[in-house]
């Protein structure tokens, strides 16, 4: 299982775990820290050989110009430890008119780019409302929640990661513990590609579990 730690921030360099292969870190974020720990984490992830994955926000309005600059800072940044570029909702609910304009802002700046794109599913997101993924980016990869959404598994036929964000519909997950990990561990199955990137509050604990 490749695992990756969601949430990244400089807090982590002191509190991170050798299971992990990559992090995910909010692009946008990321770009406001100060130049001493984005040099501290590339010289970081450079010596320890992880991989990047540079987190968007599509529901945030943005031009393609901006769309753009995020995805060559982005390259510029991680160089060689670059992974993919994950494209988030942001929401629960979706803001119809606002997520076309996104769409649109967002499919015209990476035209001709040639860049490795993974979705990543809201909440209430399934195989209905994610449609006009694979219609736009025939070969972008779909980011489901492990535990939401891994029963419309079998309906998507693009390349699968996964993620715990700690969803639940009684209450947070700040744990999963032993029991659900393995069953987490039975639906991911024996891709050796896919990746599961932990974002829920006991990530860095459970990561061993997990691993």
């Amino acid at each position: 299982m490749n695992l990756a730690l969601g949430k990244f921030s400089v807090e982590n360099f002191s509190r991170y775990s050798r299971k992990f292969t990559s992090v995910e870190v909010e692009l946008k974020s990321y770009l406001l820290w100060d130049a001493r720990d984005r040099q501290r984490f590339r010289t970081w992830i450079g010596k320890k050989e992880i991989g990047v994955i540079p987190r968007i926000s599509l529901r945030t309005s943005r031009s393609r110009e901006e769309f753009r600059d995020l995805m060559s800072a982005a390259r510029e940044e991680f160089e060689g430890r670059f992974r993919f570029f994950l494209i988030a909702s942001g929401r629960k609910r979706f803001d119809q008119e606002q997520d076309l304009r996104s769409r649109k802002e967002f499919s015209i700046s990476i035209q001709n780019e040639g860049v490795d794109l993974c979705f990543e599913w809201g909440e209430e997101d399934t195989p209905m409302t994610t449609s006009w993924i694979p219609a736009a980016f025939p070969k972008a990869s779909m980011m489901l929640d492990l535990d939401c959404h891994w029963k419309f598994r079998e309906k998507v036929p693009q390349a699968i990661h996964f993620k715990l964000h700690g969803w639940h519909p009684e209450r947070w997950m700040r744990r999963y513990g032993e029991t659900l990990i393995r069953k987490f561990q039975k639906r991911m199955g024996l891709d050796p590609e896919a990746i599961l990137i932990l974002a829920h509050s006991g990530r860095i604990e459970e990561a061993p579990e997990f691993a």
